[in-house]
């Protein structure tokens, strides 16, 4: 691989890599923070916080690390306050145009939310398959697969950098804080980890990988996050615009459920800085005489905690879930969907197997779920 990621330090503190990192990068040194030595089954430490360069910097790199080393104590380097409050934002991608959207929708949200963002690229660990017995000869095969997949990680974390640098405005770049992690597993399993380390308020993925079914809009592993996670996730679909509309109109879709208020304050925490017009709605397909009460008691919650962002339930009738948000969305020019999705509610109903292709409308604007 020509001109690949060399590893200069390895840090047990993401806080002193960052410093670090930003030191390089004052300098005008390229460089890449990344955790691929996070445990997986036993444990949601990483081993390791790795400060990478490109080969061709590595002598300037390490000059660099020598000089900090002489005036700075990194043991005493501690994590600010203002890191400490600082919003973050995890982007899993894979290595297409699609993902570098999806990235770009990220930092428009890092922008107005000055948030950090954290980048995730998965690899397949070739040894998951791996013989019950097997030999010292397998061994030593095995040992050369698990160095070709982790060089062509770093290959195509280089090339995901190298396509981030020539579309997206540089000062931007210099503006938002940014770091990689570079890990192997199953996508799911590692998303869900990191999940949990790494705590995110808000978690941007594409529907569905590159390589899953084109018939489907919402793939298995994103369905699989969202089962396992508890952290906010907007799904960015590949037809949807990266670019925030200055005024955004916010559908949010309930299905009567406890989790409402808690979805609805993480909702309003993640759009704050933005222009925001706001529908709650119920798609009511079974004209149930028991709903309207529903209704009164979701609206006197939203009267008495959200009375600034007028707020307001309304009943809107469908004979089909997917049916009545779509004619929702086209009525009242909505921009992102939200909802919460405890197990076998609204969820469920929409990403039925057998109701999937009738989404039309909905696959082509964000969608933010909160599982609950």
């Amino acid at each position: 691989m020509e001109n690949p990621l060399i590893t200069i330090s390895t840090f047990e503190k993401l806080e002193v890599g960052c410093f670090v990192k930003e030191k390089f990068e004052f300098e005008g040194i390229e460089c890449f923070l990344t955790d691929e030595g996070i445990e997986i089954t036993k444990s949601n430490k990483p081993q390791g916080i790795k400060l990478k360069v490109r080969a061709n910097d590595s002598e300037r790199a390490i000059r660099m690390l020598l000089q900090i080393h002489k005036e700075y104590d990194l043991d005493k380097i501690r994590q600010s306050s203002n890191i400490e409050e600082k919003k973050k934002i995890l982007v899993p991608i894979d290595i297409s145009d699609y993902s570098i959207n999806a990235f770009k929708f990220a930092l428009e949200i890092a922008k107005k939310t000055d948030a950090e963002v954290k980048i995730l690229y998965v690899y397949e660990d070739p040894t998951q398959n791996k013989p019950v017995k097997y030999t010292a000869s397998w061994e030593k095969h095995e040992k050369i697969e698990l160095a070709e997949a982790y060089d062509k990680a770093q290959s195509n974390l280089l090339k995901v950098s190298d396509d981030l640098k020539e579309q997206i405005d540089k000062e931007m770049l210099k503006k938002i804080k940014m770091h990689f992690a570079l890990l192997k597993g199953k996508p799911e399993d590692v998303i869900v980890a990191l999940c949990k380390r790494y705590k995110p308020d808000l978690v941007i993925m594409e529907p569905k990988r590159k390589d899953e079914k084109k018939s489907s809009f919402i793939g298995s592993v994103t369905s699989k996050v969202i089962e396992r996670t508890e952290f906010p996730v907007l799904l960015f679909p590949k037809s949807a615009t990266y670019q925030v509309p200055e005024l955004i109109n916010i559908m949010y879709a309930t299905d009567f459920n406890e989790a409402d208020n808690s979805s609805l304050n993480k909702l309003l925490d993640i759009v704050k800085p933005f222009n925001t017009n706001f529908h709650c709605i119920h798609i009511d397909i079974e004209n149930d005489p028991l709903i309207f009460g529903k209704v009164d008691v979701l609206n006197q919650l939203l009267k008495k905690e959200y009375s600034k962002y007028n707020i307001q339930c309304k009943l809107f009738e469908s004979s089909d879930v997917i049916k009545g948000l779509e004619d929702f969305i086209k009525k009242n020019n909505i921009d992102w969907i939200s909802f919460s999705s405890p197990k076998r509610t609204l969820f469920d109903k929409i990403f039925n197997p057998n109701k999937l292709k009738a989404l039309v409308s909905t696959s082509k604007i964000p969608m933010l779920i909160f599982p609950v």
